[in-house]
């Protein structure tokens, strides 16, 4: 009876146990609903500056919490394109009332979204309120100038009637210069291997990197702005994108050489390089997301690389004392000579706003059609040692020697002179944005 009875409250138990187990593994799970979002503010359709704050006026609801809110702005494409406003509670409701900064100087005008996410852990929503953005103009604040010293470069800018007053000094020669308007800084690249970066609000000193040529190679190189970062070539054999800080946020490794000029065309780089070890010369085409589609040797020494057609670059090059130009495909990865050689030494060559190139060659500026690359004088008896394009009135800026001149391009009339004490050696202009 005693093992009987044993026998009988074991089996009770585990019965009692099983039928439990059974019970809890029936239970639904408590279902854990979405976040509710209401916006009472901004009204839908609003119109809004780029820079601009507006009030937003939200409620969360939730079952459980606790909640993360973000409010930003997006494109159509719902790329974020502001920073985020981020408020979090362990409570399952919050309330919000207030403004929201979303300074982006950079929105072109058109259709965007203010968006109010809500997070619970689990559920993640969005509510889009439509909203109109107009951008702001851009403005030209002064143009920055690089002049040659006996021990050194001299920096001037100008003032809005264009007087050049000096703000600092460059205990080296500038091989290339560029102004980022987006980070307000100005940057330099000198004769020994130097990358030097300033502030432009006060024309104080950032950050400096060093070491960017090496004994055997040319000391040539060049700066570039592309997609907000500051493109500058190694003659280590590498094409640096820094950011305003002086971090690295891009980086291309160049083929046995050291780049010294480069440009982006379409989702392509293309630069000239001098190869190690040999002193040849070559073109090189890398894909702008990494990778080398090709590399061609040359006899003669590529100078400038421009934009040409679509997937297509032009090549400006020295082949001694003539100027040739080379059309380079990235497609199907060909160099092929282009137009009419021109006697003489490369000084500079651009792009123009209706879409021909203008080349300085000796003592005169061309004018280069691009279908046929057919040639006309453009000022007949004048050296540019650099041209530049100001993008807001189309001018043209040219620098012979120590004098600036801009001229009222498609016409060669001259708007205005600058003379300065020694060379120009490189200039460039300064926007609000």
């Amino acid at each position: 009876m005693n093992s009987t009875l044993k026998n009988t409250i074991i089996f009770t138990n585990v019965l009692f146990f099983t039928l439990m187990l059974l019970i809890v593994g029936c239970r639904k799970e408590k279902k854990n609903d979405a976040p509710i979002i209401t916006v009472s503010l901004p009204q839908a359709e609003i119109t809004l500056n780029a820079i601009d704050s507006v009030r937003v006026k939200t409620t969360i609801n939730d079952d459980f919490g606790p909640l993360t809110i973000s409010i930003y702005v997006t494109d159509a494409q719902m790329q974020v394109l502001t920073t985020k406003l981020i408020r979090t509670t362990t409570e399952n409701k919050i309330a919000l009332d207030e403004l929201y900064f979303f300074s982006n100087k950079y929105l072109q005008s058109g259709i965007y979204y203010l968006v109010v996410n809500a997070n619970d852990g689990k559920n993640n929503v969005n509510n889009f309120i439509k909203i109109h953005i107009l951008e702001i103009p851009k403005i030209l604040l002064s143009v920055y100038v690089g002049v040659k010293d006996a021990t050194g470069t001299r920096i001037f800018c100008s003032d809005s009637l264009m007087n050049f007053n000096e703000l600092g000094f460059i205990s080296s020669n500038i091989i290339s210069g560029c102004v980022n308007s987006y980070s307000q800084q100005i940057y330099f690249l000198t004769d020994d291997g130097s990358f030097i970066c300033y502030s432009l609000s006060n024309f104080q000193f950032d950050w400096q990197k060093n070491g960017l040529f090496t004994p055997n190679h040319l000391k040539k190189g060049e700066i570039k702005e592309f997609s907000f970062l500051t493109y500058v070539t190694n003659g280590n054999g590498f094409i640096y994108g820094y950011d305003n800080t002086g971090a690295v946020r891009k980086l291309y490794a160049i083929n046995n050489g050291a780049p010294y000029n480069f440009n982006f065309i379409d989702n392509y780089i293309l630069t000239s390089v001098e190869d190690n070890g040999t002193n040849n010369k070559s073109v090189q085409a890398y894909i702008q997301s990494g990778g080398l589609l090709t590399k061609y040797i040359t006899n003669f020494l590529p100078q400038t690389i421009l934009p040409y057609s679509n997937k297509t670059a032009m090549v400006f090059a020295q082949n001694q004392s003539n100027v040739e130009l080379y059309t380079y495909n990235f497609e199907i990865n060909y160099l092929h000579s282009f137009g009419n050689p021109y006697v003489g030494i490369f000084h500079s060559a651009i792009e123009t706003p209706d879409e021909q190139y203008l080349l300085s060659v000796g003592n005169e500026i061309n004018v280069i059609e691009k279908i046929y690359g057919n040639s006309t004088p453009y000022a007949i008896g004048k050296r540019a040692d650099i041209l530049k394009f100001e993008s807001l009135s189309d001018l043209l800026y040219a620098t012979d020697s120590n004098i600036i001149t801009i001229y009222n391009y498609p016409t060669s009339s001259i708007n205005f002179t600058y003379n300065f004490n020694d060379k120009v050696l490189f200039f460039d202009f300064r926007y609000n944005k």
